[in-house]
């Protein structure tokens, strides 16, 4: 007999961001500060391959500052940027936009020299549930745009968002195991 325990719902999800990888510039990763590893949905790193990727370990006013850099410096010797942030407070908010713009600085030239200019970066804001991406949207936005809760499955809504100048992040419906923040949106 053979059990299929894979919840059809986590399988949705995995096709969409897989389909909508091409659509998007740069994934932002939420992770529980606290409990990285316990945190990360194991599946996103085959999903997402090599797509310019940043880890943003939330949640860090709670945790312990020395094992957070020591986490920030082992995401940076494995190739891939990390901050540590905190959404409630704003901790290091505003360093999110330029380290964006600087690991997209040869798709941003490329773009220039094609003359496209002022397209906005698309960003797939990701992470499990409850690990902080309304309360990381609303901290963006300066403003209630995404409903916040104390459980999961609380953002219900479909809708994009134009937070910062030149920076788009694209919401959709979230899901169990593995949530999306992601919704095509024209070019400005």
């Amino acid at each position: 007999m053979n059990i299929q325990w894979y919840p059809g719902h986590m399988v949705k999800t995995k096709r969409l961001i897989a389909d909508s990888l091409k659509l998007i510039d740069v994934v932002l990763e939420l992770l529980d500060a606290r409990i990285p590893i316990s945190s990360k949905n194991p599946d996103v790193d085959s999903i997402i391959k090599n797509k310019p990727r940043i880890i943003l370990l939330n949640k860090s006013e709670l945790a312990d500052p020395l094992i957070t850099k020591e986490w920030i410096t082992y995401y940076k010797n494995n190739g891939i940027s990390a901050l540590d942030i905190d959404c409630i407070s704003g901790k290091n908010i505003n360093k999110i936009y330029p380290l964006i713009k600087e690991i997209l600085k040869d798709k941003i030239e490329r773009t220039q020299q094609k003359g496209i200019i002022g397209r906005p970066i698309r960003a797939l804001v990701l992470g499990i549930p409850n690990v902080g991406k309304s309360t990381f949207i609303n901290k963006i936005a300066k403003k209630s745009s995404a409903q916040t809760g104390d459980r999961p499955g609380v953002t219900k809504i479909n809708n994009g968002l134009k937070l910062i100048k030149n920076l788009n992040f694209w919401i959709l419906q979230e899901y169990y195991g593995l949530n999306l923040m992601m919704k095509k949106l024209p070019y400005i």
